[in-house]
């Protein structure tokens, strides 16, 4: 392995470990509230954005201000980053291994008026133990809890580190033996209590040992996986091109995407008799992404046929929005660009994830890698809607401020 530039001095901590995923998440808000309060930086990691919103809510119930980094608010990561070594903060991360970014302990020194204030605050949180990582769950591989422990003690600055794990967590489903289950429910032991036993923490590792023994079959099949990978990559960047090089006008491609996602809303809420849909989920929506009119809801009810409100949604938009977008195609190249390159970014990253999860399908007779073309095309199709509606709404707030 190649040395670290400077003596690693992070502290790793045993796991905390408990019978529930409720008493778990209770324990980590304790630690966060104490440590907060210390003026102690912490960054939690969770593994989906379900978890993350889940503990960020009972953070919000405690009164524990906090910063969110998940795929929802992206645009503000490098914010978020810079703030998140600051004394007191609190950022609960999304898949944060993969995300090649130092955390600077005090805060990033551009937030300050001069170097010798950052050095007092940088001197402050390193007094206090520098950054605290708390992992909400173990991940399937090893080495991915190792990048997320990594956060913390860079640059030979202090840290710590440890993991929270419930017997609910999926790791623990699947492989926990019998036995350490049946012995929790005798011991009876409260669930936010964490339990101290070698033969559980010797559960967990094992239970990584057997998912990782997988890697050999994926080695074998990589090429088929990366298969799944490369088509998507082609279309990605098939769309790209066309942008980047003015093949495609990207004022059309607005319209079109607009198109398409107008007849995606009224598709959803139109099914059924006409007397069922739901005309004012319609326009909430559509004013959400366009804001159009106040009256839409009424204006729709003019409509009985789908194709009708279709038409005249698009018409509204394209009387809003077609010359200004003209007027602004350098502008909206940009935006185009930006949007794809971060959630084509995101997508490999939960590529990645899926292809270490799918192999614990084979547990269950499953095939991974027919898993992973199957989950890895719904996850492709969801990346396009992501793409679509996030470059239909920048550009509409875009155009609606500046033209």
């Amino acid at each position: 392995a190649i040395p670290t530039n400077k003596p690693m001095v992070r502290i790793d901590l045993p796991d905390s470990i408990y019978r529930t995923e409720k008493g778990k998440f209770q324990a980590i808000v304790r630690e966060v509230k104490k440590r907060h309060k210390n003026g102690q930086p912490l960054l939690v990691g969770t593994i989906s954005i379900e978890k993350n919103e889940y503990l960020s809510a009972l953070l919000r119930r405690e009164g524990i201000p906090h910063e969110i980094l998940n795929a929802k608010n992206h645009e503000r990561e490098a914010q978020i980053i810079a703030q998140a070594g600051h004394k007191s903060a609190v950022t609960i991360a999304t898949n944060m291994a993969g995300r090649g970014i130092d955390i600077v302990l005090g805060g990033h020194p551009t937030s300050f008026k001069s170097k010798e204030e950052w050095g007092k605050a940088h001197r402050e949180v390193t007094k206090l133990g520098g950054l605290f990582i708390i992992g909400s769950e173990r991940h399937e591989s090893r080495r991915i809890d190792d990048q997320l422990r990594g956060r913390a003690g860079r640059q030979g600055d202090p840290g710590s580190s440890q993991f929270f794990v419930s017997l609910e967590d999926k790791l623990m489903r699947v492989f926990a033996p019998e036995k350490i289950k049946r012995m929790m429910l005798l011991l009876k032991i409260p669930e936010d209590m964490p339990i101290e036993n070698k033969m559980i923490s010797r559960a967990i590792e094992n239970a990584q040992g057997k998912v990782e023994g997988f890697n050999f079959d994926i080695r074998k099949h990589l090429l088929e996986y990366d298969d799944v990978v490369n088509k998507q990559r082609k279309k990605i960047y098939d769309w790209r091109k066309k942008i980047l090089l003015q093949e495609t006008d990207p004022s059309l491609e607005y319209l079109r995407l607009s198109q398409e996602l107008i007849q995606e809303i009224t598709n959803f809420h139109c099914q059924g008799p006409a007397d069922k849909w739901n005309l004012e989920e319609i326009a909430e929506t559509t004013n959400s992404f366009f804001n159009l009119t106040k009256d839409l809801h009424s204006e729709l009810m003019e409509y009985s046929e789908k194709d009708l409100i279709q038409k005249y949604i698009f018409s509204l938009i394209e009387a809003k929005f077609k010359q200004k977008v003209i007027d602004a195609k350098e502008e909206l190249k940009n935006i185009f660009l930006s949007v794809i390159d971060y959630f084509w970014m995101e997508h490999l990253e939960e590529m990645d994830y899926l292809k270490e999860s799918v192999r614990l399908r084979a547990y269950g007779q499953k095939d991974p890698l027919v898993e992973y073309r199957h989950e890895g095309q719904t996850m492709f199709k969801k990346l396009l809607q992501e793409i679509r509606n996030s470059i239909v709404k920048t550009t509409t707030n875009y155009v609606d401020q500046k033209l």
